[in-house]
């Protein structure tokens, strides 16, 4: 199966001409490489979503920024670094066409124009743009599938249930606000459980199943030979993909009838089996560098933060946090960290200490932990969350300093 990366130059160019044919920024994203114009997107996108709590805190605004922050986290941030590296990876990993330039420019518009939607309140036709921007994207790929030449990995399954379970649950609340009575609140929690988590918890598994285990050179069990017909043993690590995505979903419903504890509880055990089986960190020991360092608390995250829900569900809205803050949006930065590096030919740096990295990674961390535990003070909670949304916006303006302007450096 085909590597992402872009082609090397024959050994005996020289500097010069490398220089002089390199090609330039937008050359390179009309090239194929989306996320060198949808990560920094979104890092723009996930600091205004973050910002709104310190400017209502310390009465900048007026607007309780609840719904507003969650939407523009998920439908915005997240979705820019998740539609950057997918139309980066899948069409290499498929071999067929790249994703272009008009492509790359109207997800990063529609994204922006999602987030601006929800910043300004206006959520209905926030979620209506979000909905159109994924279904643009589940047609595009699907589209480009007809023509693979390879077979995906098998962990990929939990992408287009991913995929899937956005699709529904925007469906189901854009529903909601149109028509409330045709839905019910068991139906609402449910479609709100499978967006704000399911669409990032599910790809998270299955991309992480390909990608995370060479952050720590172990063996890849979703390595199979190229074939256009499915290979022998991937049927067999898709339905157990399959058979775990499925138990996180069940454990959505669960949660939204009530059944707070089994439903946290199920989820915790499917998503610790599957990356214990898949992505093995404790076999790896505690080398790796700074990206492996942040691959390990991202990971320890998940059950964690499940397990705690689990155990004290009546703090569920506390606990939830470490998922999205130590969770998602460190392992997206993480993540992000090694494509950027790895497209700007700084392979060098996957296993060394990344200063900036490991400040932001600590910032992050400190987050989470004022975030956790402001609903134990509420006094003053509220000045906690505006230190939480300081810290995190800190670390990311860190991070993006030092890995950022990388996206414009091609791969020589």
């Amino acid at each position: 199966m085909p590597s992402f990366s872009t082609p090397r130059p024959r050994l005996n160019s020289s500097p010069i001409n490398i220089a002089r044919t390199a090609p330039g920024y937008w050359a390179q994203i009309a090239a194929g490489d989306p996320f060198r114009l949808l990560f920094p997107v979104g890092t723009l996108i996930g600091i205004l979503g973050v910002l709104m709590w310190p400017l209502y805190v310390w009465n900048f605004t007026h607007v309780y920024p609840g719904i507003m922050h969650s939407r523009i986290m998920v439908e915005g941030f997240l979705t820019c670094f998740v539609i950057g590296f997918l139309t980066t990876a899948l069409p290499r990993l498929l071999d067929v066409p790249r994703v272009g330039l008009g492509e790359s420019l109207g997800f990063a518009a529609a994204l922006m124009a999602t987030a601006l939607a929800h910043f300004l309140g206006w959520t209905l036709l926030g979620d209506a743009l979000f909905f159109l921007t994924l279904s643009a994207l589940v047609l595009a790929l699907a589209i480009r599938a007809i023509f693979r030449k390879d077979t995906p990995p098998p962990a990929f399954v939990l992408v287009a249930m991913g995929l899937l379970s956005a699709l529904i649950g925007s469906a189901v609340l854009l529903l909601a606000q149109v028509v409330p009575e045709s839905v019910s609140p068991t139906a609402s929690t449910t479609a709100r459980l499978l967006l704000n988590q399911g669409y990032l918890l599910l790809p998270i598994m299955g991309i992480g199943a390909f990608l995370l285990p060479r952050f720590f050179n172990l063996p890849n069990r979703q390595n199979f030979p190229e074939s256009l017909a499915l290979p022998p043993g991937w049927k067999l690590r898709a339905l157990f993909a399959m058979c775990c995505g499925l138990a996180v979903i069940v454990s959505f419903v669960l949660e939204a009838t009530g059944n707070l504890r089994t439903g946290c509880g199920l989820r915790a055990v499917a998503v610790l089996i599957y990356f214990i089986r898949e992505v093995p960190v404790h076999q790896a020991g505690f080398g790796g560098g700074t990206l492996a360092l942040g691959l390990r608390i991202a990971l320890f995250a998940f059950p964690c933060g499940y397990g705690l829900m689990a155990i004290s569900p009546d703090r569920i809205s506390s606990y939830l946090h470490i998922i999205f803050i130590t969770g998602f949006s460190l392992l997206t930065f993480v993540v992000a960290s090694r494509v950027v590096l790895g497209h700007s030919g700084q392979s060098d740096k996957f296993r060394a200490p990344l200063h900036a990295v490991r400040v932001m990674l600590a910032l992050v961390t400190l987050a989470m932990l004022t975030r956790v535990s402001a609903d134990w003070m509420p006094a003053i909670s509220m000045t906690h969350y505006a230190y939480a949304g300081t810290a995190w916006i800190c670390g990311v303006l860190i991070w993006a300093a030092a890995i950022l302007p990388s996206v414009r450096r091609p791969d020589a």
